[in-house]
């Protein structure tokens, strides 16, 4: 298991990480509320959660990178994750069966930006705290997952 890296595309994260930005990822870290996660998409799965996967494109495009806010138990027993993003602000909870791999981006969060964060970025993280269900660690999600042909 070693550390991997992307170029993040997107404003989504505001501040926290700026649209271009290279992201060092490291799949043996724990992730915490509030950590910044690469969350691989599992395109084979169903349900509810198939339309999203289905409408993210093709061409091994099945990734996103969020806020971790925490985890919760379906009524079915199945842990949903709770990923959100700044601009806009917005929720999406992931359930367990919909997800290949979720590593912790190295030397990014909100914690770890807090200084840098705009007022749009604050603002709208106001409106995601209460959605913060705890301060647990979670084991990554498929630590042994790496991108192939990734050379660090």
């Amino acid at each position: 298991m070693q550390a991997y890296g992307f170029q993040f595309c997107g404003n989504c994260l505001g501040a926290i990480i700026p649209n271009g930005s290279n992201v060092e990822v490291d799949p043996t870290l724990e992730i915490r509320p509030l950590d910044v996660v690469a969350v691989l998409l599992d395109p084979e799965a169903g349900g509810a959660f198939a339309g999203f996967i289905n409408g993210m494109g093709a061409g091994g495009f099945l990734g996103v990178c969020k806020i971790y806010l925490g985890s919760h138990q379906s009524r079915h027993g199945e842990t949903v994750h709770l990923v959100a993003q700044l601009n806009p602000p917005v929720i999406s909870p992931i359930p367990a069966s919909a997800i290949k791999a979720m590593h912790r981006c190295a030397e990014t969060g909100v914690l770890a930006a807090a200084g840098g964060l705009t007022e749009e970025d604050v603002a709208a993280m106001e409106l995601l705290m209460p959605f913060v269900t705890g301060a647990d660690a979670l084991s990554p999600i498929n630590p042994a997952w790496q991108p192939k042909g990734y050379q660090q």
